[in-house]
């Protein structure tokens, strides 16, 4: 029995052994399932990380396709729209009238040198709609590497050509097949000069190859942002692994390290790991260094021969430090753009996108990140700036741009700002009588001249024509007739060398000065424009002198009335008007008051105006109505309106028995009073016909006779003192 159940208890010995080994094979089976399923798991969230990523690339590069496809769309327009508003109305107008006129020559060389200038604008030309056709009228005629549209498969496209026309708006097309390639086109609408009505179109032709080749180009940093995004997915999913594997940090750093050599080295550019000091001091820089930079990585690696500071371009290197602090300070992503110095000494714009790397504190360990060459891209940029904000005639700023350099220098920091415009004399008439050509070189010519007159701040433009204008901050009136000196000097020193009267330079200059805060732009420039009509007038050279000249030939022809007589009352005009101390405005109406106060003697009878002796009652009625004729005649010519008043009074008195209004008093304008005392003394010294002259001596006692009667007595007394010194100097 004992045995029996020694044999049972070694039996159930033996059943429990078997179920501790069941269940133990068990735990091993499951522990095995959950190793093998484990293992099955990484290649499913690998292969849902890759879908995800790929998502996000599709996705991210279509978004910033279509952004650089609106980018290179608003940028075409906006240059079609420049080189648009560059052209003349009554040029445009010409074209379909002779395509051999000065004017359409002209249009003709403006969209040659446009091709000629730019990279990517392989052909221009000039549309113009004629009922229910359209037509070339002109073109930039420049064939480049046999790639130039022909005229018949540019009107082909007969809808995208009218299009403009109907809507009066820019538009781009698409890429358009034709028998000399693939081609999009920039067209706008060019108005009249005086009306919104589209007189024309302006068209700028792109090979769709280069149109598509440059927005790669600008993919290419978006590219590589998606492949570094993908990558460090990769790298994360990597170093988790590793993690998990080894559990050891500073073996996942190396292979860290050793996946960024690796995938910089597959990049452009140059990809780096820093310290965050003041030298950027370099702990990995991958072999992209040297083809951006010219020095070996080596170089750079922990300052060993110069730091990545030295390279960047001093001008630079002060706003990067501050942009990435900023950019640490909330852990923002660091993207910039600036030049730096290769080895060889040449200059290259690069882009820098970049990140802190950050410890479990929350501290900064190191700056990574990536440095991409953008200088072509840049080079384009430039060309853009350049044909937005330059004049093509003479490379100088254009209207737009003085504008916005107004505005900007509009500020208190800039005072005094003086604003100066000029404008080529007789320009006009040169353009009439020899063409557009020679009207063209006189412009360049004194376009050069006025900028070598110039500081390095002070902003010139073109306006048009033969219109300049000038903003010269920190300068001031004294200065801006300095200037003016300056120029006049050199314009005539450029005169003395000139074999051939043709090229002889003739400028009118006016300025203004703002002093104030509170005075406004537009009311400086309005000064000087005003200044530089009544100096127009005086200018024997300007068209508006022909006003002038006309209204005093006529009156010299019937009457006594002398040049000279009007040359010496300016001159006495201009000598009281100093002595009062006057401004520039008053001394200029009073030379033009000089030539001008008799003009309405052209209103009175010959016979009246060159009687020998006095008049009669009724004579003297109508000969007294001259003031007024003369104010009549001032008031319908604009160039004229300012004096008018002046010569309506120029025979008023002192004690109010003058006419036509009896004023008395300071009632008188003050350019009035002075002329009719330079008026009188010139009357009593000239011989006439109907008197003898008068000693200088004489006629002064006579003023001094008439002071507070018929003459101003503080101004009457200031001439004859004046006068009686300059006798005595003589």
């Amino acid at each position: 029995m004992k045995a029996n159940k020694n044999l049972e208890g070694s039996q159930s010995f033996l059943s429990i052994d078997a179920d501790s080994l069941s269940k133990r094979g068990v735990t091993l089976t499951l522990q095995r399932l959950l190793m093998s399923k484990k293992k099955r798991d990484i290649p499913v969230r690998l292969i849902s990380m890759l879908l995800l990523a790929a998502i996000f690339a599709a996705v991210y590069l279509g978004i910033a396709w279509n952004r650089y496809q609106r980018m290179a769309e608003s940028e075409a327009k906006q240059v079609a729209e420049s080189v648009g508003s560059l052209l003349h109305a009554d040029h445009i107008a010409a074209l379909s009238d002779d395509a051999n006129s000065p004017e359409a020559t002209l249009v003709q060389e403006s969209l040659t040198h446009l091709v000629e200038i730019t990279d990517s604008i392989h052909y221009a030309y000039i549309l113009e709609e004629n009922g229910s056709d359209i037509a070339i009228v002109a073109d930039s005629d420049v064939e480049i590497g046999g790639l130039r549209p022909t005229r018949h498969s540019c009107e082909a496209i007969v809808d995208i050509n009218r299009q403009p026309f109907s809507t009066g708006e820019s538009v781009v097309s698409e890429a358009i097949s034709t028998p000399c390639g693939n081609w999009i086109r920039a067209l706008v609408p060019l108005s009249a000069a005086k009306s919104d009505d589209v007189v024309a179109v302006l068209g700028l032709s792109y090979l769709a190859s280069e149109w598509n080749a440059q927005l790669w180009s600008k993919m290419v940093l978006d590219i590589l942002i998606v492949i570094f995004v993908i990558m460090l997915l990769l790298l994360i999913l990597h170093l988790q692994q590793q993690n998990r594997k080894y559990r050891i940090a500073e073996r996942s750093r190396l292979e860290s390290e050793r996946s960024k050599t690796v995938f910089f080295s597959q990049l452009p550019g140059m990809g780096y790991r820093c310290k965050n000091n003041s030298n950027w001091t370099m702990e990995f820089v991958s072999e992209g260094c040297y083809d951006l930079t010219g020095y070996k990585a080596e170089n750079l690696l922990d300052d060993r021969d110069l730091s990545y500071r030295d390279i960047i371009a001093p001008d630079y290197r002060q706003l990067i430090s501050d942009k990435w602090q900023r950019v640490l300070l909330h852990k923002d992503e660091y993207r910039d753009e600036y030049e730096i110095v290769t080895k060889d000494g040449t200059s290259k714009w690069v882009m820098e996108v970049g990140q802190g790397v950050y410890d479990c504190n929350g501290e900064i360990e190191a700056l990574e990140g990536i440095v991409l060459d953008i200088s072509g891209r840049k080079k384009k940029e430039l060309q853009i700036t350049k044909l937005k904000e330059r004049d093509f005639l003479t490379n100088l700023y254009n209207r737009p741009y003085l504008k916005k350099e107004a505005i900007r220098l509009d500020q208190p920091e800039f005072l005094p700002l003086t604003v100066v415009v000029c404008d080529i004399d007789g320009l006009s008439v040169i353009n009439d009588a020899y063409g557009y050509i020679e009207g063209d070189y006189l412009i360049r010519s004194t376009a050069q001249l006025i900028k070598n007159c110039l500081e390095d701040t002070d902003v010139l433009a073109h306006y048009g024509g033969g219109s300049f204008s000038i903003l010269m901050p920190n300068t001031s009136f004294e200065e801006a007739v300095q200037f003016e000196s300056e120029l006049r000097s050199a314009i005539d020193s450029y005169n003395r060398v000139q074999t051939k009267a043709l090229y002889a330079i003739s400028v009118t200059i006016g300025h203004s000065t703002k002093y104030s805060s509170t005075q406004k732009m537009y009311e400086v420039r309005k000064k000087a424009k005003e200044q530089l009509t009544r100096r127009k007038m005086l200018n024997q050279n300007s068209s508006h002198s022909a006003v002038v000249s006309s209204i005093m030939a006529a009156l010299y022809a019937k009457s006594q009335e002398t040049e000279e007589h009007g040359q010496r009352l300016g001159q006495l005009c201009l000598m009281i008007g100093k002595e009062l101390g006057l401004p520039q405005r008053d001394l200029e109406d009073l030379q033009l008051l000089s030539k001008l106060h008799d003009i309405g003697k052209i209103g009175i009878d010959d016979s009246i105006l060159n009687k020998p002796g006095k008049l009669n009652e009724e004579e003297w009625i109508e000969m007294k109505q001259h003031p007024e004729i003369g104010y009549s005649i001032a008031m319908t010519t604009p160039q004229l309106a300012d004096i008018a008043e002046y010569i309506l009074t120029h025979h008023e008195r002192w004690d109010g028995k003058g006419y036509p209004r009896g004023l008395e008093g300071e009632e008188i304008p003050l350019v009035s009073r002075i002329l009719s005392i330079a008026d009188a003394f010139d009357a009593m010294v000239s011989e006439r016909v109907y008197q003898k002259a008068k000693t200088v001596e004489e006629a002064l006692i006579e003023i001094e006779e008439n002071a507070g009667t018929q003459f101003d007595p503080q101004i009457a007394m200031s001439f004859v003192n004046l006068m009686r010194r300059k006798e005595k100097s003589a």
